[in-house]
């Protein structure tokens, strides 16, 4: 099995083919067929797992890309889909097993399987970190059958049950209204029927149609991936891509509102300026844990005010002023969608550029760097004292706070191209769960009635504030 770790030259790799657009053409047929079986246990994929890559398998990647990272799939995905595939490998055990008297191979947690009583001529194991059930049994005609009468007989659901009906296969499933599955597969081999019965909740499901996708007659061979194919390649790229860049601190994911060196980050702060917005007519006031961290004092508007709450995990501060507030910032009650419109609202450099300054653009990607799901991209330029400003929906709701851009020199430096616009803010569910979690209920708003880009700046401009830390 293969080790998620960089080999000793990391440094000399060239990390651009990464970003490409998946291609699985150079792949060979077992790190396709390992790819279509990390996909089907993530619940992205239901097909045969041949190593045949077509439709349905293009398609599951791109579901995985979409769910994971908000793209489109590219060649650093499958690394990434590997690397998990090997701890859930790891975690339990997964490996083809031949069931010696039934002549068939079948994917078996053989470090989480627990055998139970036999009943009825079948053998019985289960999951014991999940609700999959298995048994397994030698079959006359007229048992198998049976077998498939009563899996059929259990379905609950409005459609008709899947099954097939051949010379020498019979498949049968049922769903009950409570989503409980069966699932049962008879091959005839060597003169009976052998006849394995699957059975999971619906919290379960992925794992049953990928057990059920992995059964043939005959015996098949462990995971490989191909030594030195296009999957290892990936796997190691990635892996020494995220090494070097945590190493070297090559993507600045901290603050654009504060210092403007590694070596100024690194010391405290006796000065700087961010931005923040209004949460609670108490005058509580939402902005960036790293905007007023090192801090002596904090001022917001001029006004003198104390931090009430900090997340270094999420990067969100509360603070207050112990002064009223007439202007609240609202937050949207649902998440915001991929490619959706936005706006950015802070004071840039202190408000040298003029005060308030507005930008717009759009939410590129669902998730932040590396697949961080507190976080998600936006194409709103931003710039050293956005942090902790609110981004808002084309109805002037809150649903995100800027936290960063990506250090385009340093990137640069890296990857051999200057990105464009690749900034990132704090989800809006997010900012609302900080809230609560600290007592301060967030307003929410489910009208969504679009406002004219003046209006949605004027209604901004009376929540959001001017941090200072000194």
């Amino acid at each position: 099995m293969l080790i998620w770790c960089a080999p000793d030259d990391a440094k000399a790799q060239d990390f651009e083919s990464l970003f490409q657009d998946f291609n699985a053409s150079s792949l060979t047929r077992s790190e396709k067929r390992f790819l279509q079986t990390a996909l089907a246990f993530e619940g992205h994929y239901v097909g045969l797992l041949d190593g045949a890559w077509g439709r349905l398998s293009r398609d599951a990647l791109g579901r995985y890309s979409w769910a994971k990272f908000g793209t489109g799939s590219a060649n650093w995905h499958m690394a990434m889909l590997a690397h998990s595939f090997f701890n859930f490998i790891e975690r339990d055990g997964w490996d083809y097993f031949y069931i010696e008297p039934a002549r068939i191979s079948i994917l078996w947690p053989f470090d989480s399987i627990v055998r139970d009583a036999p009943t009825d001529g079948f053998v019985n194991y289960r999951h014991a970190k999940s609700s999959l059930g298995i048994s397994i049994a030698i079959q006359s005609q007229k048992a198998a059958q049976n077998s498939h009468d009563y899996v059929q007989s259990r379905h609950e659901q409005a459609d008709a049950p899947y099954s097939v009906r051949k010379k020498q296969l019979a498949i049968s499933t049922s769903k009950r209204r409570d989503g409980f599955i069966l699932y049962a597969r008879s091959n005839f081999v060597n003169g009976a029927w052998s006849t394995v019965l699957l059975s999971a909740q619906k919290e379960d499901e992925a794992l049953l149609t990928t057990m059920a996708a992995s059964m043939k007659v005959g015996r098949l061979d462990s995971f490989r991936i191909t030594r030195n194919g296009e999957l290892e390649k990936a796997i190691y790229k990635t892996a020494a891509l995220l090494e070097q860049a945590e190493r070297d601190a090559n993507v600045n994911t901290k603050p654009v509102a504060g210092s403007n060196s590694d070596a100024e980050q690194a010391k405290p702060r006796t000065s700087g300026s961010g931005s923040g917005f209004v949460v609670s007519s108490k005058g509580v006031v939402m902005t960036n844990a790293h905007v007023v961290d090192g801090c002596t004092s904090v001022f917001v508007d001029n006004v003198p005010a104390k931090v009430l709450a900090e997340s270094d995990d999420f990067d969100l501060a509360l603070l207050s002023t112990d002064q009223g507030a007439d202007n609240v910032a609202v937050f949207s009650a649902g998440s915001a969608n991929l490619n959706a419109d936005v706006t950015a609202i802070g004071f840039p450099y202190g408000g040298l550029l003029g005060g308030l300054n507005v930008t717009r653009g759009s939410v590129s990607a669902l998730k932040g760097l590396s697949g961080d799901a507190t976080t998600m991209q936006i194409t709103a330029p931003i710039q050293k004292g956005n942090s902790g400003g609110p981004v808002l929906a084309s109805d002037g709701e809150v649903v995100g706070v800027v936290v960063s851009k990506l250090n385009a020199r340093r990137t640069a430096e890296l990857m051999g191209d200057t990105p464009q616009n690749v900034n990132f803010a704090v989800r809006g569910e997010i900012a609302r769960l900080f809230m609560s979690q600290n007592g301060v209920e967030p307003l929410l708003s489910l009208e969504n009635e679009t406002l004219g880009p003046e209006a949605l700046a004027q209604k901004a401009a009376k929540f959001t504030v001017f941090v200072e830390c000194k």
